[in-house]
């Protein structure tokens, strides 16, 4: 770190406090696609689940229902 009058000077290393592997960004991408995958078969699984091409209808009653007078 340098001093030049009122600005100060800080090299890279220093900056970043010597972390220059990419460990951080690659947790990042790998926790997002695991994220990405996890709601995704959720999601397909629920659709899969509950169809709505062929919804399960309620049978007919043998007696009719009670007239409204």
């Amino acid at each position: 770190m340098e001093r030049e009058g009122d600005e100060v000077h800080i090299d890279t290393e220093e900056a970043s406090g010597g972390d220059n592997d990419r460990s951080l960004g690659k947790m990042l991408v790998i926790g997002t696609i695991l994220a990405i995958v996890l709601l995704s078969a959720v999601w397909i699984s629920g659709a899969v689940r509950f169809n709505h091409a062929n919804p399960v209808q309620p049978e007919a009653s043998a007696t009719p229902a009670p007239a409204v007078t």
